[in-house]
């Protein structure tokens, strides 16, 4: 059986652009370690976000972001180490809440666990953001290792209605590469 000429080069055309697709969302997701400036932790964020530090003599961040495109759907990335002792049971879930709702965020999700060797607090809060005049979408995980002084505070804010699953895998993946240093 042969296959017409306009079929084949149409089917030719559809694998290339497919292949460069491909390349480019995987050149995208590149992710690079980045170590804050005093040194208290390391996290892999992609290479193409632009990264701001800030360190005080009691705590240490980094922000980070898409610069590229446009506010609404962009991740911002906030990671602090801080120096104070936090201790993750519920009245940190019911300070998270009251919290949230000074800037117009209801708590979606709350949830204790671990993450790699760290204690866990999660909380997943949305709701309209009256300084930016959009829907805000909020991650935030407070990590605390048992032998090291400091916890770790990070926040993935999303603008926009809607979260996608990528956004949501790349939050997740950014969270479990976060390793605290003694």
């Amino acid at each position: 059986m042969r296959i017409p000429s306009f079929k084949l080069s149409f089917l030719i055309i559809f694998i290339l652009l497919l292949s460069c697709m491909t390349e480019n969302k995987e050149s995208e997701l590149k992710m690079g370690n980045i170590v804050d400036l005093n040194g208290k932790f390391q996290v892999k964020l992609p290479d193409n976000w632009k990264k701001e530090f800030n360190t005080t003599e009691f705590s240490s961040g980094i922000i980070s972001s898409d610069t590229t495109g446009e506010l609404k759907n962009t991740i911002i990335v906030n990671i602090n180490w801080n120096q104070d002792t936090v201790y993750i049971n519920p009245n940190l879930e019911q300070t998270l809440d009251s919290l949230n709702a000074t800037v117009g965020l209801k708590t979606q999700m709350q949830k204790s666990g671990k993450i790699g060797d760290y204690r866990t607090s999660f909380n997943f809060s949305s709701g309209y953001d009256s300084t930016e005049e959009m829907q805000r979408n909020q991650y935030l995980y407070i990590l605390k290792g048992d032998s090291i002084k400091g916890h770790i505070l990070m926040t993935a804010t999303i603008f926009g209605d809607s979260i996608s699953t990528e956004q949501s895998e790349l939050v997740a993946e950014i969270v479990k590469t976060i390793k605290m240093n003694k």
